[in-house]
């Protein structure tokens, strides 16, 4: 075997080895080099193409991809009540909706339901606070009125956001942060 077609081989198998990796590509979601100064959650309303990369974690390495949808939360449930029952003003909740990815894939959990649609307890839960934006996945952990301590958790860390969707980090565990890395979230035409 000639020594040109030895190379061509290989190139070609490596050429097709990220195509071939079941959830997605992880070079078409890379890491957020500069996160954006005072990110917003407005205009996030919509679907998407969710990519999980794990870089740290017993998953480390691997990818999920999977549907996201967004929707414009009803304003009864856009703030949080503090323990007086009074409005907190400092965080809002504009958005909710539902994923479909096999977050264990990649070493995430889900408290609850990813793929659940009620308001009072989606599957994805959009948080924004000044100058950030974070969703949190899984119903138990966004059931009105429950102010959680503690327990599992998976959560995404927006730190950048264009009219073709938006990205950042991702960290998830039980009592601390057992697995993480980076996600994409690409809107759907």
């Amino acid at each position: 075997m000639s020594a040109s077609w030895r190379i061509g081989g290989v190139l070609l198998l490596a050429g097709c080895s990220g195509a071939n990796a079941g959830s997605s590509d992880p070079q078409n979601c890379a890491p957020v080099e500069t996160p954006a100064a005072g990110v917003s959650a407005d205009g996030l309303g919509g679907e998407y193409t969710l990519r999980l990369v794990a870089t740290s974690g017993a998953k480390r390495g691997s990818t999920a991809a999977g549907k996201l949808s967004l929707m414009q939360q009803d304003s009864t449930y856009r703030s949080m009540q503090t323990a007086d029952g009074m409005k907190d003003t400092s965080f809002t909740m504009p958005f909710y909706g539902m994923t479909e990815v096999d977050l264990a894939s990649v070493g995430a959990v889900a408290p609850g339901d990813p793929k659940a649609t009620e308001p009072t307890g989606p599957g994805v839960l959009v948080m924004q606070g000044p100058g950030r934006v974070m969703l949190r996945i899984g119903s138990e952990a966004n059931k009105w009125g429950v102010r959680r301590f503690d327990g599992a958790f998976t959560a995404l860390q927006v730190q950048q956001v264009t009219d073709k969707g938006f990205a950042g980090t991702w960290q998830s565990g039980v009592v601390g942060s057992e697995s993480g890395g980076h996600f994409c979230a690409d809107r759907v035409s």
